[in-house]
């Protein structure tokens, strides 16, 4: 959970600099599989994501490929 708001804090304040500076630009969060299957599938993260409009990118780090964008 640390790690998340840690993560969430610096998506917003990056997203809020990029924004007011490069507004055509989107920023994404880049998330490991696993962490979006045990961590980000509870109903809990999944309506903080949303109020926060997170943009995701699910990453196979073994593979080192991009499995899914959310937007």
């Amino acid at each position: 959970m640390r790690d998340f708001e840690t993560a969430l804090g610096q998506y917003i304040l990056y997203r809020n600099l990029i924004n007011l500076i490069e507004a055509e630009h989107q920023i994404y969060l880049a998330i490991k599989d696993s962490v979006y299957e045990n961590f980000f599938q509870r109903d809990s993260i999944q309506d903080i994501s949303k109020i926060n409009q997170l943009l995701l990118i699910i990453v196979d780090m073994e593979q080192e490929e991009i499995l899914q964008w959310i937007n």
